[in-house]
């Protein structure tokens, strides 16, 4: 058995970076800190499928940048794998099983 470690903070804003430039995205720094607090409580996953929706977002409000604001909103519309599981198991009666 490998033990692997999470990612720091600071790693997840590294890939985040990276991965806006491969993809063209462009994001206030402030929006990249936050995606990666938002990364050390969810997943690097997660964090990455954000990008999108927020850009969209931001394209929707006539910028080309993310800002915080943006990815704010877009994390509010969304789960991560562990939270929507976590509901789901809480309002298994409400669901057709």
């Amino acid at each position: 058995i490998v033990r692997t470690l999470g990612y720091s903070v600071d790693e997840i804003v590294q890939v985040l970076a990276i991965r806006a430039a491969t993809e063209g995205l462009q994001l206030e720094q402030e929006a990249i800190e936050l995606l990666g607090e938002i990364g050390q409580n969810t997943s690097l996953r997660y964090v990455v499928q954000l990008m999108t929706p927020a850009s969209i977002v931001a394209k929707t409000c006539g910028r080309d940048e993310v800002t915080r604001e943006d990815v704010e909103e877009v994390d509010q519309m969304f789960y991560d794998a562990k939270s929507s599981a976590k509901l789901l198991a809480a309002q298994a009666d409400k669901y057709i099983s």
